[in-house]
């Protein structure tokens, strides 16, 4: 007498493998979120244009602008994959429809990012000028916004703002911020100055922290956010461009940021 119990005899068996096989490789509708590349700012990623009086000073140490990777809209990945991110841990899972529209074409997310990510290069060179402009307003900058070119390649989105900006301020006033420290940086940065939240913190920090970050600089919105922190990645959070240069600047404000 068989033991099989009635509901899984041979029919509903092969139905529910068949189900199963359809969920695992069917094209899930969910977005992963990985780890990108850590970018270093202070290499030749900064030119100023011929009809500028202010120069390009070198820099020792480095400053990461953070990334992530996510699959594109042409390109939705089977369950099991989903299910894979979803264990590794570091990696986030994310229904499609909060990074993409219905519908939405792999060209126009590229447009979109690549429009976003021209903006905010524009919104950052305005606020690095405002901001040394307001430090010492009888001196003349030598530069304007419109004289910068901030070069980078296969990457997208606004969330490098804050990294363009200290990156300028680092590059055209005060390399010695940095200090030969290895810096990470991530945000949106308006023209005045303040800094916005971003997302993805968790899988930045990891490639930051992969990249041989010590400090991380991050928006105090995005605080929130974080439910996991890299050993050997000191957190400092800000509201403001001047809260960024102010802790690069001063150790004690620094430690008084932390997230």
């Amino acid at each position: 007498m068989s033991s099989t119990p009635r509901f899984l005899t041979r029919p509903p068996l092969i139905f529910l493998s068949i189900v199963l096989a359809l969920a695992l490789f069917a094209p899930a509708p969910f977005a992963v979120i990985a780890p990108g590349p850590a970018t270093n700012l202070l290499g030749n990623t900064v030119s100023i244009s011929s009809g500028a009086s202010a120069t390009v000073l070198p820099t020792k140490g480095k400053l990461f602008s953070t990334s992530v990777l996510v699959n594109n809209p042409n390109s939705r990945l089977p369950g099991i994959w989903v299910l894979l991110a979803w264990a590794k841990g570091s990696q986030a899972v994310v229904p499609w429809s909060a990074l993409y529209p219905p519908g939405e074409s792999a060209k126009k997310s590229k447009e979109v990012s690549d429009k976003e990510m021209a903006t905010s290069q524009q919104k950052a060179a305005i606020a690095a000028a405002n901001f040394l402009k307001a430090l010492n307003p009888s001196q003349p900058l030598g530069w304007k916004p419109e004289d910068i070119k901030i070069a980078m390649h296969n990457v997208g989105g606004p969330s490098a703002g804050l990294a363009f900006a200290l990156t300028l301020i680092a590059k055209l006033k005060s390399p010695e911020l940095i200090a030969g420290r290895n810096i990470a940086v991530t945000g949106e940065i308006s023209e005045n100055g303040s800094v916005g939240r971003i997302g993805g913190i968790d899988q930045k920090m990891i490639g930051a922290r992969a990249a041989g970050a010590q400090i991380f600089i991050l928006p105090r919105q995005t605080c929130q956010d974080i439910t996991r922190r890299p050993k050997g990645l000191k957190l400092i959070a800000v509201s403001t461009l001047g809260q960024a240069v102010h802790a690069l600047a001063n150790p004690r404000i620094a430690d008084s940021l932390h997230c």
